[in-house]
């Protein structure tokens, strides 16, 4: 006696153990890289920002008026330059200068912002950690 089995039975236990081999086969690794794309990015390390003393007497000659050349002989190379447009009637590019400072306070920013002839305009130290670590409320 002969059974007949139609080829929709037939291929339905082929393809299951086709689908078994295949996952115990990539099966752990592909859920493996499943697993690890599910996990949030590890944080980028933090790099350290090497700031060096930078002279008050020579910190305190860079003032509104010198030009940028005088800053750059006055403390060199800056560490980020910025530049920006701020949609004036000339079109000028605008720039600022940072550098990385150190003192008995804690680490600070230099800020110097220049107009559209390289004169500085504003100069500011920003410290990088305040009483507080929440800034000044300010007063109404």
């Amino acid at each position: 006696m002969h059974a007949k089995i139609s080829l929709a039975a037939l291929a339905s236990p082929i393809a299951l153990a086709i689908a078994l081999v295949f996952t115990a086969y990539l099966g752990p690794a592909s859920l493996g890289l499943a697993a690890d794309q599910a996990k949030p990015p590890s944080p980028a390390p933090v790099q350290s920002i090497d700031s060096k003393a930078i002279d008050p007497l020579v910190l305190a000659k860079v003032v509104p008026g010198i030009s940028k050349a005088q800053v750059k002989s006055l403390l060199g190379d800056p560490w980020r330059t910025v530049q920006y447009n701020d949609l004036d009637e000339n079109e000028s590019e605008n720039e600022f200068w940072e550098y990385r400072g150190k003192d008995s306070h804690g680490t600070y920013r230099v800020h110097i912002e220049f107009d559209q002839h390289d004169t500085v305009l504003i100069v500011g130290k920003i410290p990088d950690k305040v009483a507080g670590g929440k800034g000044t409320p300010a007063k109404s």
